[in-house]
């Protein structure tokens, strides 16, 4: 079951950044593509240049979910809404920012998948695309980021062994330091233009390649896991640093 099996797809956080570059991919290669977001006028002019169907959404309303999603046939799930509010030490998040964070990456990604995944399983045709993070992977200064993708990561796993013998396969694409607005909503224009000095990042096409990478495998074949980062850009180690004793 390859790309060229499917027909449908379904991409959240469609509007920009890696969402739109999926959608731009996925209907280049002739899906019907539905491309949900909170922001009208970006997914009006994104069905303009790509032919996907817009649908404006919320995923934080549960209910508007399950009734705008809950009926659509889709092959793919490109579960890429996201966002990293709160981005700072946790002991200094707002507690709006906690449930913003969590709503968003966790319980509106599981949700999505809840919607989406009874048809799949129906039609034993599907594949689940998570888009998680190295920061769900390594230690990062961000608990709050970093356990809501971490969340992403098991979920992902743990599908992978509910769904044996469904034909429905599951990949998680963990990507570094991309270019897109999340670091402007996260730390800010100025912080944001920082996070990108000094090295090359990624740009969303390169994610979306690696999307299609994993859809295009030969049905025998489940890409579980990718994870792609800038070059010049490495995780993990151990940092030690001194404690002053009150």
């Amino acid at each position: 079951m390859a790309l060229a099996d499917y027909k449908t797809a379904l991409v959240t956080g469609a509007s920009s950044g890696i969402g739109a570059a999926v959608v731009t991919a996925l209907s280049a290669r002739g899906l019907t593509v539905t491309a949900a977001a909170r922001r009208e006028e970006r997914l009006e002019a994104l069905a303009e240049e790509t032919g996907c169907v817009p649908v404006v959404l919320d995923l934080r309303d549960t209910k508007a979910l399950y009734d705008a999603l809950g009926g659509l046939e889709v092959d793919i799930l490109v579960n890429n809404a996201g966002l990293g509010r709160g981005f700072e030490a946790l002991f200094t998040v707002s507690p709006e920012d906690i449930s913003a964070t969590l709503e968003t990456n966790v319980l509106a990604a599981v949700h999505v998948v809840r919607a989406t995944l009874p048809g799949m399983v129906e039609r034993k045709r599907g594949h689940i695309v998570n888009i998680g993070s190295i920061a769900g992977l390594y230690p990062i200064k961000s608990s709050l980021y970093g356990a809501s993708k971490g969340a992403v990561h098991l979920l992902s796993q743990n599908l992978r062994v509910e769904l044996q013998g469904s034909g429905v396969r599951v990949t998680e694409i963990c990507p570094g330091r991309v270019e897109t607005e999340f670091f402007e909503i996260a730390v800010g224009e100025e912080a944001a233009k920082k996070a990108y000095e000094g090295f090359e990042v990624l740009v969303p096409d390169d994610v979306a390649d690696a999307i299609l990478y994993a859809l295009d495998a030969p049905w025998r074949v489940n890409i579980g896991r990718i994870e792609l980062t800038p070059t010049e850009q490495h995780v993990g180690g151990v940092t030690i640093a001194p404690v002053e004793k009150g």
